[in-house]
């Protein structure tokens, strides 16, 4: 007997199966039956605590923008500057994540400056290639990610 989940064997299929007790018909052929169970995940109210659940926003990541020359390139050891400006892409969340050669950014900020505008600056300690993301919320902002050169 196969048992599969998404389509792989789970562990220690195909099982060896010995069927025992009178014949209830006839033995005829061999036949090869297949049943499909769909899985529904049940949880107790105790525990659903799972964390904060986000509420849903209406926003458009394509109406962000950003500009700075933190975007194009990058010294080692200062602060490297761009700004966001979200004023017309309605409420989100605002995600920078800056990753390099040797992997994360060791330094990244974000100020909000009001009405969905903010000021990011990071600082660099190897030279490379980096990486910056913008996000808000889910989507990235036009021109994400970002190529720098340090």
């Amino acid at each position: 007997m196969s048992i599969k989940y998404n389509g792989h064997h789970i562990v220690g299929s195909p099982f060896k199966v010995e069927a025992i007790g009178e014949n209830l018909a006839e033995i005829g052929a061999q036949e090869t039956s297949s049943v499909t169970v769909e899985t529904v995940q049940k949880v107790s109210k105790s525990a659903q605590k799972l964390g904060p659940v986000l509420p849903h926003f209406k926003s458009d990541a394509s109406k962000v923008t950003s500009k700075g020359m933190g975007l194009k390139k990058a010294y080692l050891n200062k602060h490297n500057q761009f700004t966001v400006h979200a004023g017309d892409a309605g409420n989100n969340i605002l995600y920078v994540g800056i990753y390099g050669p040797k992997g994360p950014c060791d330094e990244v900020q974000l100020k909000h400056k009001g009405k969905n505008n903010y000021e990011c600056w990071y600082v660099v300690r190897d030279r490379g290639e980096y990486i910056v993301i913008v996000k808000w919320g889910d989507e990235h902002i036009p021109g994400s990610p970002y190529k720098v050169e340090v």
